[in-house]
């Protein structure tokens, strides 16, 4: 008898750098639809989360201070490259460059849901040539998500603008 292979929750998950890990929780759940699944050290003051939205998996963190890393074990290279990741993102806007793709059931109804939570969307619903509908939005941090629908045989020609 073959076994059966677990269950897998995440087929895939993103690690965002994030300023506040209340806040994006609050982004990422009550306007976009994500569930919260998990967060540490605890639900009342966060600075680490998993939000997840169809099996897919965000994962938002704020980076450590040195002694936090020091206290969750980080080794000399592993606080190096913290030392890194802080110079970096003190220096900018995070998020530059960086999309998540979210597939969901359909992209247009959730474009209107969205609409009325008062979410802008950066790009509206659109028919790409590569098969797939998308519509694109950014959170508090800059990060792009960009939500899609596989596209209907009548959506097959991309959308022209006149």
């Amino acid at each position: 008898m073959a076994k059966a292979k677990p269950k897998s929750l995440h087929p895939n998950a993103i690690h965002l750098t994030v300023e506040s890990v209340p806040r994006s929780i609050a982004f990422y759940v009550d306007k976009l639809g994500f569930k919260l699944r998990e967060c540490f050290p605890n639900a009342q003051k966060p600075v680490w989360a998993n939000v997840e939205l169809g099996g897919q998996a965000v994962q938002l963190g704020e980076l450590p201070s040195l002694q936090e890393a020091r206290q969750l074990g980080m080794d000399h290279a592993e606080i190096e490259l913290l030392k890194q990741d802080a110079r970096a993102f003190a220096r900018g806007t995070s998020g530059i460059g960086c999309a998540y793709y979210v597939q969901v059931a359909n992209v247009d109804a959730l474009a209107k849901k969205l609409k009325t939570k008062r979410v802008k969307v950066l790009t509206p619903p659109k028919t790409q040539f590569y098969g797939i509908r998308d519509m694109q939005v950014a959170d508090h941090d800059g990060y792009r998500i960009v939500f899609y629908s596989p596209a209907t045989a009548s959506e097959s020609t991309p959308d022209v603008e006149s």
